[in-house]
């Protein structure tokens, strides 16, 4: 029996699942996953202790919930008896993540210290590797990385990605059927917010600040003044609406200034609340307004429409193009006044809606399974790679080098 089987036999301990990404900045969607993944992995699994990695440590005192850092995984990996990678944007090799986020040791690789090398110490340790969802955008994978992702994909029992650019793009390292396109975790939200705690400290919020209903979130962030010029022009057909704007990325400088001062009727809060009760403000709104990927995922979840600024054609955003309440801003009739009066409100519950619902479910119950699944037998890939390494380490502008190594990993 090797250990992992037999400490995964040992009743008296929970299921510890290392979840890996971007979990110690402040921004609404990166904060979400680790919330959602134990809610649902428990709902699977029994007792399970979820274990967020990412650069900084967090505490209770001042945090959603306890962060690890990365420079403590050497030590603790071999405890773990499974890691997820993921989700969020976090398939990059680009340096800037955020202003001033970066490593707290000089020897973690920025950016795929928390995501490709904790892959790669779950398959040199034979703990299974899962891809929860994550995704890329519009970005470009180095060919330094190649051999390195071919190795973590062959070897991880699941693979889901979130977007269809993205599972292109992982198509390259592994067999096409192995690579599964799902929704965004996320697309879980509204079956969790029932009765959650979150709503009653929403409710209170708002009591505080004297926001009443109906009201529209607008993200505090840029290239929003078409939405907010329309508001402004055509004030007289939504006399009684009010608007609550929300920092959902601090740390990628979202800020109330950038919304015009002149739009009437707003709010901001004092502090930044938990994702949860992000959420919850979101759900109770009669619309969105922002870039952000998950603020539009949250209103879909409670059935209100998206305007966005964003170019819904490409990378990322495309896994919202089939929604019919995501209103890109480029399609506003800026003359008719009837534009966005007619489009905020809850509708209808969309069939698209249901399906992803279904098809996070499923993706979680694969994830279930391969955690109690032994990675055991990626060892001897490593094993074989490790082996292989020179190759990589020669200087050889011809590329022979890293064709030598594809042909020991395939």
């Amino acid at each position: 029996m090797t250990k992992f089987e037999s400490d995964t036999q040992e009743k008296k301990r929970p299921w510890r699942i290392g979840i890996f990404g971007t979990f110690d900045v402040q921004n609404y969607g990166d904060l979400l996953f680790p919330i959602l993944a134990e809610m649902e992995l428990s709902q699977r699994l029994g007792s399970v202790e979820l274990i967020p990695f990412s650069y900084h440590a967090k505490s209770l005192e001042d945090w959603p919930y306890k962060v690890v850092s990365l420079a403590d995984l050497p030590s603790m990996a071999i405890e773990l008896d499974a890691i997820l990678i993921g989700g969020g944007f976090i398939i990059r090799f680009d340096s800037f993540i955020a202003p001033g986020y970066v490593p707290t040791e000089a020897w973690i690789h920025h950016p795929t210290g928390y995501w490709l090398t904790p892959a790669l110490i779950g398959v040199q340790l034979g703990i299974p590797v899962i891809w929860n969802a994550p995704g890329m955008h519009c970005n470009e994978i180095p060919q330094w990385s190649h051999p390195l992702l071919s190795l973590v994909l062959q070897c991880s029992p699941y693979i889901a990605v979130r977007d269809e650019p993205s599972k292109k793009a992982m198509e390259q390292f592994v067999d096409h059927d192995r690579v599964k396109l799902v929704p965004d975790t996320a697309f879980s939200l509204g079956q969790h917010m029932n009765g959650h705690p979150a709503q009653e400290e929403a409710r209170i919020l708002r009591e505080q600040l004297g926001l009443r209903k109906p009201y529209v979130v607008i993200q505090a962030t840029q290239n929003l003044e078409k939405f907010t010029d329309h508001i402004k022009r055509f004030r007289s057909e939504l006399p009684d609406l009010e608007f609550l704007l929300l920092r959902l990325g601090p740390v990628l400088c979202d800020h109330e200034a950038f919304i015009d001062r002149e739009l009437p009727n707003t709010y901001s809060l004092p502090e930044w609340p938990s994702p949860m009760v992000l959420a919850a403000l979101v759900a109770e709104s009669e619309g969105v307004a922002g870039h952000s990927y998950h603020l539009a995922i949250t209103a879909l979840c409670a059935e209100i429409p998206v305007f966005t600024p964003s170019d819904i054609s490409i990378g990322k955003f495309t896994a919202l193009s089939r929604f019919s309440t995501v209103y890109p801003l480029s399609t506003m009739d800026c003359d008719d006044p009837h534009w966005l009066s007619s489009r905020i409100g809850r509708k209808s519950p969309l069939d698209l809606m249901a399906n992803a619902r279904d098809e996070v479910r499923q993706h979680w119950d694969q994830v279930a399974d391969s955690i109690k699944s032994s990675g055991s037998s990626s060892r001897i890939a490593m094993n074989k790679f490790l082996m292989s390494l020179p190759f990589l380490l020669e200087i050889d502008k011809s590329g022979t080098a890293e064709t030598g190594l594809q042909g020991e990993i395939d």
